[in-house]
């Protein structure tokens, strides 16, 4: 059964109805934010927009990527700032052995103290070391041939032994004990070079024979031999155990300045990607640095007993230094490459953002405005509808 209504009240419905969509239209504006919703309500502003908001979506994510990129660079920065400092650590250590001079030394540590008159060749015992007759004690310096100092004989003693030392001229070209200078300290035969070069003292006699006139081992810690027993210089050779110490920091430095598994000190190259297309990008290029290897900086050798073997750790360290400085004004400059492109696309990020919004952000002023308008109307809606009711209810009070 169908029911009919008067023109007034039809219309006045008619317009309730239309009313009302409006209003939910802009009660889901002022929820959602926006005007478009779906591609139902502006198909080419939704897809722009999508578009848009995708791009901006992508570069988002590579932002991201950026951002880790840079604490890479940071990782590696602090690393070799580490290395740096620990190489002037190192160049500290070379300078104080240079400046400490060249002192090296051959102590005895015999237990039974030597006298000046003691016989040196003979049968042990009282009064006589117990070398061999005829046999040589030789002093080589600098690695060259050795000189020989003293040819035993039966009357040779503990001070001809010092004498022939100091006076001999090829050992001391400027006078007696300037270069290589004997002496007994505390009743051990101490020998003593301050030519700036290795010396190491030989002999053609047994190793037994040589070590009952030095003991068997120096005061210095160098085992006494006969092919050989090379000088030390007690300072130097601590100051050369520290700095192999400090080459194995160095190291450990650079296998610690990594980030997300990526070090750059090490043979890995990052790659960084600036747009969702992947043609733009950059690849910092990394090194391989260990002391001993790309830095070129030579563990010390013979414990630095001599001048040109610092001279050498000095050159390298400077070369080191300067390898490190040239690298580091290159990641610093990928550095900046990075940062300035995170700028840059972040901003972009926030301009397709922003026209996004445009094509569907909704006037939340406005929708407020036009809800309340559009309640009023509904208010007025209805009141009409309820007047035209009333009139057709007058109608039947006729009957």
């Amino acid at each position: 059964m169908s029911i009919s209504l008067s023109a007034g009240m039809r219309g006045a419905l008619s317009t309730l109805q239309s009313n009302q969509q409006q209003v939910q239209q802009a009660q889901l504006r002022l929820a959602t934010g926006k005007r478009v919703s779906s591609a139902l309500d502006n198909p080419s502003s939704y897809f722009r927009a999508q578009n848009l908001s995708s791009r901006a979506s992508d570069l988002q994510n590579l932002m991201d990527d950026m951002t880790q990129a840079s604490s890479v660079m940071q990782a590696t920065s602090k690393g070799l700032d580490s290395v740096k400092s620990l190489i002037d650590a190192a160049k500290g250590l070379v300078g104080k052995a240079s400046q400490s001079g060249q002192n090296n030394t051959l102590t005895g540590t015999l237990t039974t103290a030597l006298k000046a008159t003691d016989l040196v060749a003979g049968t042990a015992g009282a009064g006589v070391v117990g070398m061999t007759s005829g046999k040589l004690i030789k002093l080589a310096v600098n690695g060259g041939t050795a000189v020989t100092a003293v040819t035993l004989s039966a009357t040779t003693t503990v001070q001809d032994v010092v004498d022939g030392i100091n006076t001999n001229a090829t050992l001391n070209p400027n006078g007696n004990g300037t270069a290589i200078k004997a002496a007994l300290v505390g009743g051990n035969l101490q020998i003593t070079s301050s030519s700036g070069q290795t010396v190491a003292l030989s002999s053609d006699d047994t190793d037994a024979k040589l070590q009952l006139l030095l003991g068997s081992k120096t005061n210095e810690g160098t085992a006494v031999a006969a092919a050989g027993t090379n000088f030390v210089d007690t300072t130097r050779k601590s100051i050369a155990t520290q700095f192999d110490d400090i080459l194995k920091q160095i190291d450990q430095t650079i296998q610690d300045s990594s980030y997300g598994g990526i070090n750059l000190l090490q043979g890995q190259d990052l790659k960084v990607t600036f747009n969702e297309t992947g043609t733009s990008s950059i690849t910092v290029k990394s090194v391989n640095y260990t002391a001993n290897g790309d830095l070129g900086i030579a563990n010390s050798t013979h414990s630095f007993i001599s001048n040109d073997d610092v001279d050498v750790a000095s050159a390298n360290l400077k070369r080191a230094s300067d390898k490190i400085a040239a690298q580091s004004a290159v990641f610093a400059a990928n550095q900046t490459v990075i940062q300035n492109r995170s700028t840059f696309t972040k901003t972009l990020v926030d301009t397709l953002n922003a026209g996004a919004d445009s094509l569907t952000a909704a006037d939340q002023n406005q929708e407020s405005a036009n809800l309340l308008a559009l309640n009023t109307q509904q208010q007025l809606a209805q009141s009409t509808l309820s007047l035209a009711s009333q009139a057709n209810a007058a109608i039947t009070r006729l009957f």
